[in-house]
């Protein structure tokens, strides 16, 4: 395989990358307790779905420097078929407008038995909805299948020739848990194969290959793990190695709603590139723009934000604003019910995939966790990592009463929108990462690995590190280098891993933590003893006094 990047003498082609629109048709019910219910647990606004994405589309319009766009998936909330037909006839009306629409679609797409949730007054309703997957081929058949060059049926992927030089691969990997090779979304093996014959053809016609599926092929944060099941690709790692030596730089995903840009590199040496868009109805309401340029060996990616929809109040903020609030406003409360209300807990993170009735089971630990949350500070957390952090009380002076549970927010918020800003430099980096070691360092002692609960993890601070600082691409605005394929013949070149100079000392409380444990389980236990001799001492000496009484009774 020659050391080269495919499609070097092309002029750039710029794209406009959507996803997760999540349409929802006004007929199936916006009105009552039963739709505000599930609105409440929603991370979208559905009410006005159709505002937001006409406001969208008329953005996509406005720009003339391109005539491309490209869906990648869930383009109804959940396959009403009113919702598709609408939906449809809105993207109808892009194409009218000068727009050449590309779509796949995925599990919110259709359901099995061919219903859907509706809403009338104080009563939740079934509506008809897409009930095989397969159907909707037909239906999206006018956005990018009538011009494929080659498709795979099954998986109802197909190649479309988009400008000279340039294919789009739109890779469809929904299978709705249904068996396809495996179980869940993913690539059968039949399908791997199409791909990569199809890449293969490519390649000998000097094309450069853009790629789009609806799934993630690399997790946008090892906190994903946690708030969206991790809910990754089938075989997503063993996949994305072999796409990345077979010369696919970059993957076009949606599904998770979180803003970011992800990388890694084949152990041949290959870098491979996980571009996902936030949800244009979610937080943030955002659309990308993509310039590849193989030319000048590299993909430019910029970050359109939504930010007027003209027909919904925001209270007098532009609409990403609004968003935010509506977003994270729903988790402030999330909070607040861990430590008042837990069967509100449990309606609520349905939301976050959590399932409520494991919610309920462990409500009894999370409610005195959340009360204390709410009262910690800076400075508590500070006292306890002081040496790790290295920080003195002075540094920390005018943050000291800052409340823990906003700076999680702000967290939350970060791995939603991109872009996390503490650096190892910041104090709340080294005070967080301080606090994190002590955790683990305890983790250690007891010889818990975290990676037994949650898969991929290695530590706790491995865990929420990505939360405060970005090292990787910037997920906003990025410049990513599109390199040769290297493989065994054309070996990748040693590359200078930079030097991390970490600012926060490891913790060595683990054993003192552990005594500390035990001593207080000890005391807790002579405590009890102590009451139970005290109640067996009462009763004895009671047993005592009454039982001479009643024996001198008897002989009276």
């Amino acid at each position: 395989m020659a050391a080269k990047i495919y499609g070097s003498g092309n002029a750039p082609l710029k794209i406009q990358f959507i996803t997760d629109t999540h349409y929802y048709s006004r007929k199936n019910g916006t009105e009552g307790k039963a739709y505000k219910k599930a609105e409440s647990k929603s991370q979208k606004i559905i009410r006005d779905s159709d505002l937001v994405i006409r406001a969208g589309f008329d953005m996509l319009c406005q720009d003339t420097s391109t005539d491309i766009v490209v869906l990648a998936g869930d383009t109804t909330r959940d396959g009403e078929l009113n919702s598709h037909e609408e939906f449809i006839e809105m993207l109808r009306d892009l194409k009218k407008r000068g727009k050449r629409v590309y779509v796949i679609t995925a599990t919110h797409d259709f359901r099995d038995g061919g219903v859907a949730d509706g809403y009338d007054g104080d009563n939740k309703i079934t509506v008809p909805a897409v009930e095989d997957r397969h159907d909707l081929w037909d239906m999206y058949y006018e956005f990018g299948p009538n011009e494929a060059i080659a498709t795979h049926p099954e998986s109802m992927s197909y190649v479309v020739q988009l400008a000279p030089g340039y294919r789009l691969f739109a890779l469809n990997d929904d299978t709705n848990g249904k068996t396809e090779g495996e179980r869940g979304s993913g690539f059968s093996d039949d399908c791997m194969e199409w791909i990569l014959a199809q890449l293969k053809d490519a390649q000998e016609n000097d094309q450069y290959v853009i790629a789009m599926t609806h799934h993630p092929m690399i997790a946008p944060s090892p906190f994903y793990a946690i708030i969206g099941k991790g809910d990754m690709q089938r075989n997503h790692e063993t996949t994305r190695e072999i796409f990345a030596d077979a010369g696919l730089h970059c993957m076009l995903t949606g599904h998770t709603h979180i803003h970011d840009i992800s990388v890694i590199t084949s152990k041949k040496g290959n870098k491979f590139y996980d571009v996902a868009c936030g949800a244009l109805l979610g937080c943030p309401p955002t659309m990308r723009n993509v310039t590849f340029d193989p030319a000048n060996a590299k993909i430019d990616v910029e970050t359109v934000m939504i930010k007027d929809v003209p027909g919904i109040d925001t209270n007098g903020k532009p609409f990403d604003e609004y968003m935010r609030t509506f977003f994270f406003g729903m988790i402030t409360e999330l909070i607040e019910a861990a430590a008042t209300d837990i069967d509100r807990l449990a309606e609520m993170t349905d939301a976050f995939s959590i399932p409520g009735e494991k919610v309920k089971k462990v409500g009894w630990l999370i409610k005195p966790v959340a009360k204390w949350l709410n009262k910690l500070t800076f400075k508590k957390v500070w006292r306890l990592c002081k040496k790790e952090s290295g920080l003195k009380k002075s540094d920390i002076a005018d943050i000291a009463d800052n409340r823990v549970v906003d700076f999680i927010l702000e967290l939350v918020q970060n791995l939603y929108c991109g872009d996390s800003p503490y650096s190892p430099d910041t104090r709340e980096y080294r005070i967080t990462c301080g606090m994190l070691n002590v955790i683990d360092s305890f983790l250690n002692t007891i010889h818990f690995s975290i990676g037994k609960v949650l898969k991929g993890a290695t530590s706790v601070r491995a865990l929420v590190e990505p939360l405060l600082w970005n090292p990787g691409p910037c997920d906003a605005e990025a410049t990513l280098p599109i390199e040769p394929i290297y493989d065994d013949e054309n070996p990748a070149p040693k590359r200078e891993e930079p030097v991390f100079n970490d600012p926060v000392k490891p913790s060595k409380k683990g054993p003192l933590i552990l005594f500390l444990i035990v001593l207080l389980i000890l005391v807790i236990l002579a405590i009890v003893v102590g009451i139970i001799a005290l109640v067996v001492w009462g009763i004895v000496a009671l047993v005592k006094m009454i039982i001479p009484g009643m024996i001198a009774g008897l002989f009276i």
